[in-house]
């Protein structure tokens, strides 16, 4: 699940021997810097920018392994893929710094991606922006986007770059929606609370840590029920039942109880030791104003079908993959 990674090792990291110029005779060189000792090139499809004092490393390792990302990076193959990058660059690839790290996957859906895409309405106070195609939601020290990959990768086509080029499997010709979450330097350190190096990548507490965050941010998406006005007044014609309803709908479009102890709760102006009782109150009270709602309105059939299929990979994954948490 693994895909794009920023990794840079450093000089110090590297010991006397780091020789820049080598670093560029292994690589297909495409510039040279000015300013500095350095330049920058590719290399089986990963970008490659080199200086005396450190090497930076971009792109996808699922490209970068298998020649597409279609297919899930297994742990043992991100070993060997980053062993693979050691002997092309002559450097110890495992000491490298990860600055940033995308989590994803591709799930086969029955209708066409952006059916599904269109009920995720919010996430905390990030409302989703779209961009040629891709759907983001851009939240502190990371961004999660969705898409579809199936006509991504029908689109580039015969205009695929050589270096990535090779027959992508019959999958691509599906329903295949993909989500996607890049965590940056400051999400990784307060997820982890240090730095990782490449070597944790491969790591399985560290890899199960990114997939649990990747999930909860997708549960975490305020989802549009398809029945969301869909009421009789003789369901709303208490002021309980009204205020149920309409805490239903701010649910649907910002995830209200995560809003609530995120954006507010967390960042109150003059802290009480009584706001704490507060705040479970009106936690208690939308928990009971959704049950209230939520077998009437429920979700929608798309996003109950979309999160099966991630419930249920994942499942697979924890348990029986080559990845599952307790294989050796």
């Amino acid at each position: 699940m693994y895909d794009t990674v920023i990794l840079i090792l450093k000089k110090e990291d590297i010991g006397d021997k780091y020789k820049w110029q080598a670093i560029l005779q292994n690589i297909y060189q495409t510039c040279e810097y000015k300013k500095v000792e350095g330049g920058c090139g590719y290399t089986g499809g990963l970008r490659v920018s080199v200086t005396d004092k450190r090497i930076r490393i971009e792109g996808s390792l699922s490209k970068y392994y298998y020649g597409n990302n279609i297919r899930s990076l297994t742990l043992e193959h991100t070993k060997e893929a980053l062993k693979r990058l050691r002997r092309e660059l002559n450097v110890p690839m495992d000491k490298a710094d990860v600055v940033e790290v995308d989590i994803a996957e591709n799930f086969e859906v029955e209708n066409s991606p952006e059916l599904y895409i269109s009920k995720m309405q919010s996430l905390g106070t990030s409302h989703p922006n779209k961009w040629k195609g891709t759907t983001y939601f851009p939240i502190s020290g990371s961004m999660l986007r969705f898409y579809d990959k199936g006509k991504e990768s029908r689109q580039r086509g015969k205009r695929r770059h050589k270096r990535e080029s090779c027959p992508l499997p019959e999958r691509e010709r599906k329903n295949l929606l993909r989500y996607e979450m890049k965590f940056k330097k400051a999400k990784i350190r307060q997820v982890f609370g240090r730095q990782l190096k490449a070597c944790d990548l491969y790591n399985k507490q560290v890899f199960w840590q990114f997939i649990a965050e990747w999930f909860g941010a997708y549960e975490d998406i305020g989802k549009l029920s398809d029945r969301l006005f869909d009421v009789s007044f003789e369901q709303i014609k208490s002021t309980k039942d009204m205020e149920d309803w309409c805490i239903c709908i701010a649910n649907s479009v910002i995830a209200l109880p995560n809003f609530i102890k995120e954006q507010l709760f967390k960042n109150r102006e003059n802290p009480k030791d009584t706001d704490y009782q507060s705040h479970k109150r009106i936690q208690d009270r939308m928990k009971k104003a959704l049950q209230h709602f939520e077998q009437y309105m429920g979700q929608s059939e798309l996003i109950i079908e979309l999160t099966k299929k991630i419930e249920d990979y994942l499942t697979w994954k924890f348990t029986e993959s080559p990845d599952a948490y307790d294989k050796n």
